[in-house]
């Protein structure tokens, strides 16, 4: 089993807030394989999510191919015995970038969490290969993962249903499609009823590069909200039914584009140096 690092991330990690570029510029996809960090690499993409897993797969080895992968693999895995299958778990052991498509999050946690398969994408994520995720692929990062509720009844009482998640990274939820679905009230109800917690919301064709010293860059076209209560001085979550309207205090919340970043582990808000060479806590 993977052990905990000193690291604030486990790995190399890579969200990604969905709908990314896939013919344009595609610059959140070429900065994934960049992040790579060698010539000679294997991708290894993951389709659990998907409902239609065999299309994104060979989608997603296109793209791979012609931004300059020499070797990619697709694991088309719809059931937890092909998760536990040797072949499955084999074609993972020497991957340098795992990319887990978009779909339903629980489908990921149901099929591969616990597997075989899992615990070699844990011991590949320790040896230093990339992960990556789009969409449910990254919502599954979290320790806690945010699998329903609607976007208009984020800010009610209850509505956000969270699960487990693969526990890559503690005490940070994502959430994607951030923008277009306007999903900011589920993460203000994650962090007022547990401020520990920090809530990434993703917009898309953007990402967030996390790294072990705890610092996390923002990439691509799009915004990431970062949505921190530990500030909070009161709220009534407590105090209501569900079902009931939420009021909080003091939500901290920051906007980040292409070239920001955050420190996770002071919860400060990172500027480009060519803009702003010093960390602000605004």
């Amino acid at each position: 089993m993977i052990m905990q690092s000193r690291s604030f991330f486990r790995g190399r990690l890579i969200a990604i807030g969905g709908n990314e570029d896939k013919t344009g510029e595609r610059l959140v996809l070429k900065r994934v394989v960049h992040e790579v960090g060698k010539a000679d690499y294997k991708v290894c993409v993951i389709t659990t999510a998907s409902d239609y897993p065999e299309k994104r797969g060979k989608d997603y080895h296109r793209i791979f191919r012609q931004l300059g992968a020499p070797e990619v693999e697709v694991l088309n895995i719809t059931a937890r015995m092909q998760a536990n299958d040797r072949t499955s778990v084999q074609m993972i052991e020497d991957a340098d970038l795992i990319f887990l498509t978009g779909g339903d999050q629980l489908r990921l946690t149901t099929i591969i969490g616990g597997s075989g398969l899992f615990e070699a994408i844990q011991n590949r994520l320790e040896a230093g290969a990339l992960i990556a995720g789009t969409s449910a692929g990254a919502a599954v990062f979290s320790d806690t993962m945010i699998y329903e509720g609607q976007s208009e009844d984020g800010l009610f009482k209850g509505s956000v249903l969270t699960t487990s998640g693969f526990g890559f990274v503690k005490k940070i939820i994502f959430d994607t499609h951030f923008m277009a679905r306007g999903r900011i009230g589920r993460l203000v109800q994650i962090v007022t009823t547990n401020p520990t917690c920090i809530g990434v919301g993703i917009g898309e064709d953007s990402g967030v590069i996390l790294k072990g010293d705890g610092e996390a860059e923002v990439i691509g076209t799009g915004q990431v909200i970062i949505v921190d209560g530990s500030d909070i001085d009161h709220s009534n979550i407590m105090d209501i039914q569900p079902g009931s309207p939420i009021a909080a205090e003091n939500v901290r919340i920051h906007s980040l584009v292409n070239g920001y970043g955050y420190n996770f582990k002071n919860r400060r808000f990172v500027a480009p140096s060519n803009n702003n060479p010093e960390q602000r806590d605004d």
